[in-house]
């Protein structure tokens, strides 16, 4: 069952995916969902380089592709906050 995260917990599990490299294919995603609106905000934030957003995929699908993404500087001193605020928690 799906679950909603605060917009922080969002950003570092995606910030921790792409470390990672887990985004191994494009995906069709729903432009509102948590997901696809985290994302784009961390690229409007310059945490993430090399993310493909494509919100003209169709009329009600967008299409995000994480694949070649990498953290910016700023990106993983981001993830970096997150973790240490969650370990606060």
């Amino acid at each position: 069952m799906a679950t909603n995260l605060s917009r922080d917990d969002e950003l570092r599990e995606i910030l921790s995916d792409i470390a990672r490299k887990r985004f191994v294919n494009s995906r069709q995603i729903n432009p509102a969902s948590n997901l696809f609106i985290t994302v784009k905000h961390a690229v409007n934030q310059h945490y993430i380089d090399g993310a493909i957003l494509d919100e003209t995929f169709s009329s009600s699908l967008a299409e995000m592709d994480l694949k070649n993404a990498t953290l910016t500087e700023s990106g993983q001193q981001k993830l970096t906050e997150l973790i240490n605020t969650q370990g606060k928690e």
